[in-house]
């Protein structure tokens, strides 16, 4: 397919300016102290903080997932509340996991507020259970909110539910979530109250020399149901603080609640919408290498260019040379050349879309300064595949000669000439084998000097087919470009178009064909990445051909690396933050372009595993809920050693089998397919799986327990915000059979941000706490950080709480991570790397 979208340029990053940061509230989300407001943060803000007014730790980050969307993680430390009554576990305060929602419903206009509806506490033990429609509106710096609030926001009971007289539930106010870790019930339910706030921002304060931020507020929270062991009742329903900014990514609060509680306030934001990083060094391109008499590849110096011979001196064989190198020169090809004493003819075929005429224009001015003087006549004929012209032109020699000429054009219709002359390029093949093998060590030898990795070549006519490696660069057209570069430094003049087949590990997933005039006109600034990006065109990708040849100095490659690393678990009953810090040693060999064998060793450096002691009271087969198991006697562990072969079976058809140690807890042999056209939005696959469960530990031993697990997928990239949703149904590692639901967000950043949820046919009783498996995700760019191209991600995976139900087998095969990006979207969105 053509590609027709328009560049997608990143936002300019501006270091210099200094924005104003939305107010954080005490539960971590946009708001005023312990109320929320209708204000939201910049799409793509994060935030991770911590409050405290006793006797509530709160720890918490928070979102702005989408630009009417916020989303807020928190854990609250319950400093006077013991975590159980159960020997061994009094010791430690109790901990208490909340999510929060708010979702904007309308902007705020001139006479009009911002209003906002949300939720505290969506699932879990819902202590701190809220539910709430707010409004906010801005005059000059002071800013005021107004609310209603049910549940513990609406515990002053100013009025009665309404909805009550219709419906019984909604009179009072339920337990909330159904069991433990499950959704609430009780939306919206029992009494309200109302709220509000008013905060002011006094700018440029003399001492200072900086804004602070005042704000008093109304809480409608009476504090006797809150979960604390203390009496918390207000001594004032007022509370007030002060907001403090300094620096653009730090927000310093600090308060006095209820009547007698001091609040203190840390934030610290990010924008995952920004991906500047003053620190990465990406390293000199390539040169671009201009065809011509001293182009570094291009024509040999004794055959010159547009020569002017002298009148005395008329040479056919050098006229005719000087005229087909013209040719060449413009990817036009000359297919007659005669010449008689009055009158010349000359008939060309080919050339770049949208430049064919222009430049038949050039080559027949070339062509009457070439001939002799006795030329009356100089006739010269674009013509199409089949000979039939498409456009021609009859001038005395003298006028097609003059360095100025200007002709029409535009009598043919442009778009019957693009076609007839794109159709009729005629190919200058390459002779032999071993003219393509020198061609190739060329290429490889150059690429090699510039870093660019490439594992094969293909060369028929005026096209190379070009396969890039794993190179470095998160934006694959970097490395498209840079190969593109190297290119025009060694093929021959005649080769016109550039096919770059793009893919990870041997999959050929999309072809970008780029025209060589095109890169040379863009190196020379006369033409722009946005005129090139309507120039360029994007199809699915073919396997390599029986002729292509393997860059036989790349394989086998080797790889490794040793880096410190850090696992952990957070809010597990036996202690809050279980950690190791380790090290990982991380080796893989890669015999062909198509085949791999990886793996990595932890080396523990220091840990508290020690202090893991509950066991797993699972019902279900203990695929995970063992962990604890693993990380106590696999303190230096193999974490995976397997060989996998990726393949591309047909254009948009991709296929995997691997076998080995597959993840930390199981090995065996699997497979996969996957179907992803470079046009289409969705993507489909298939993986199946038998496994066994390996030792506690973690060397190459197996435990007795054995299944086969797989699902059948289904992925589609939704046209908006960058969101990828998918489905996964199958069987599970415990035997349960259910899905996966996805969806996930790709900042401009490259940070990902997702959700997912599973539910299998196993009931919330044989689950246990949870009722099914759930959570979070965030994988985020290291080249955002580094000072040196990575493709590496560091990702964070959270569950409230690791069971056994709806766990899948995490294979770090998976061919969707390997070919998505690489299609007509991700093109357009990494376009404006071409040139990095």
């Amino acid at each position: 397919m053509s590609a027709s979208f328009a560049q997608q340029a990143p936002g300019e990053y501006r270091p210099w300016e200094r924005s104003v940061l939305p107010n954080v509230s005490d539960y971590g989300g946009v708001g005023a102290l312990q109320t929320p407001t209708a204000r939201f943060g910049k799409d793509g803000q994060f935030l991770a903080g911590i409050s405290i007014a006793s006797p509530y730790h709160r720890y918490f980050i928070n979102l702005q997932a989408l630009p009417w969307l916020e989303g807020t993680f928190r854990y609250t430390r319950i400093t006077d509340r013991a975590y159980s009554n159960v020997a061994g576990f009094s010791d430690q305060d109790y901990k208490d996991r909340s999510v929060d929602v708010k979702i904007r419903l309308s902007e705020e206009g001139e006479n009009w507020p911002e209003i906002a509806i949300g939720a505290r506490d969506l699932g879990g033990t819902n202590l701190f259970g809220s539910e709430y429609i707010v409004a906010s509106k801005r005059f000059g710096n002071v800013d005021v909110t107004a609310g209603l609030g049910f549940g513990a926001l609406g515990s002053r009971a100013h009025f009665d539910n309404p909805l009550g007289q219709f419906i019984d539930r909604f009179k009072n106010r339920g337990d909330g979530a159904d069991a433990a870790g499950g959704l609430g019930t009780a939306f919206f339910s029992g009494p309200m109250a109302l709220f509000g706030s008013l905060s002011y921002r006094w700018e440029d304060i003399p001492l200072i020399n900086d804004d602070l931020l005042f704000i008093i507020e109304y809480d409608s929270n009476n504090y006797k149901d809150d979960p604390a062991a203390s009496d918390l009742t207000p001594k004032s329903p007022f509370n007030v603080g002060i907001t403090y900014q300094p620096s653009s990514w730090v927000q310093l609060s600090a308060g006095f609640e209820r009547g007698d509680t001091a609040m203190a306030r840390v934030s610290l934001f990010a924008d995952f919408n920004n991906g500047f990083n003053p620190l990465l060094d990406k390293g000199v391109p390539p040169e671009i290498a201009i065809r011509g008499r001293n182009g570094p590849q291009g024509r040999p110096d004794a055959l010159p260019i547009e020569p002017r011979p002298a009148e005395a001196a008329w040479l056919p064989e050098l006229a005719e040379a000087s005229v087909r190198a013209a040719a060449a020169d413009r990817a036009l090809e000359v297919r007659r050349f005669d010449v008689s004493e009055t009158h010349a003819e000359i008939d060309l075929t080919g050339g770049m879309p949208g430049w064919e005429m222009n430049d038949a224009l050039l080559v027949a001015a070339q062509a009457a300064r070439a001939v002799p003087t006795t030329v009356d006549i100089v006739e010269v004929r674009l013509l199409g595949q089949s000979g039939r012209r498409v456009m021609s032109w009859r001038l005395p020699r003298k006028d097609m000669a003059a360095e100025d000429l200007q002709l029409d054009t535009t009598t043919v219709d442009a778009q019957d000439i693009a076609a007839q002359a794109s159709a009729g390029v005629h190919m200058a093949h390459v002779q032999t084998h071993q003219d393509q093998k020198e061609i190739a060590l060329r290429l490889f030898t150059a690429a090699a000097k510039n870093d660019v990795v490439l594992d094969r070549m293909e060369i028929a006519g005026d096209t190379v087919r070009i396969h890039i490696g794993n190179m470095p660069f998160r934006n694959f057209i970097t490395s498209a470009g840079r190969a593109a570069r190297v290119a025009t430094q060694v093929m021959p003049p005649e080769v016109e178009r550039f096919t770059l087949v793009l893919g990870e590990d041997g999959l050929d997933v999309a072809e970008l064909t780029v025209l060589r005039t095109h890169l040379e006109r863009l190196s020379k600034d006369q033409s722009t990445l946005d005129e090139l990006w309507h120039q360029i065109d994007i199809r699915q990708a073919r396997p390599p051909g029986d002729d292509a040849i393997v860059n036989g100095d790349r394989f086998p490659a080797f790889d490794w690396s040793i880096a410190p690393r850090l696992r952990q678990q957070v809010g597990g009953p036996d202690n809050f933050f279980l950690y190791q810090v380790y090290l990982r040693a991380l080796a893989s060999v890669r015999p062909t372009p198509n085949t791999e064998i990886d793996g990595y060793v932890g080396l523990n450096i220091v840990n508290n595993y020690d202090e893991l002691t509950l066991e797993s009271d699972s019902q279900l087969p203990r695929v995970r809920s063992d962990i604890k198991e693993y990380l106590k006697q696999g303190e230096t562990w193999i974490g995976r050693l397997q060989g996998a072969y990726y393949g591309t079976v047909a254009p948009g058809i991709y296929a995997t089998a691997y076998a080995g140690l597959l993840e930390e807890m199981f090995g065996g042999v699997g497979g996969e397919v996957l179907y992803k056209s470079v046009g289409s939005p969705w993507a489909f696959g298939l993986d199946v799986n038998w496994v066994k469960q390996r030792d506690f530990d973690g060397m190459l031993g197996f435990s007795d327990y054995s299944t086969v697990t797989g699902h059948l997928g289904a992925y589609y990239d939704l046209p908006f915000w960058d969101l990828h949703g998918s489905v996964r149904a199958g069987r599970y590692l415990a035997k349960d059979w259910g899905a996966t639901f996805e969806l996930a967000r790709e900042f401009e950043s490259g940070i990902r941000a997702g959700v997912f949820a599973t539910v299998t046919d196993v009931s919330a009783e044989e689950f246990g706490e949870g009722s099914f498996d759930k959570g979070f995700f965030l994988s985020v760019p290291l080249d955002l950080y580094a000072t040196k191209p990575t493709k590496t991600r560091f990702g964070i995976t959270y569950r409230p709480v690791t069971r056994d139900g709806g766990q899948q087998l995490n294979r770090s095969s998976a061919l969707i991570g390997r070919v998505d990006s690489y299609d007509v979207n991700g093109v357009a969105r990494n376009w404006p790397g071409l040139m990095d």
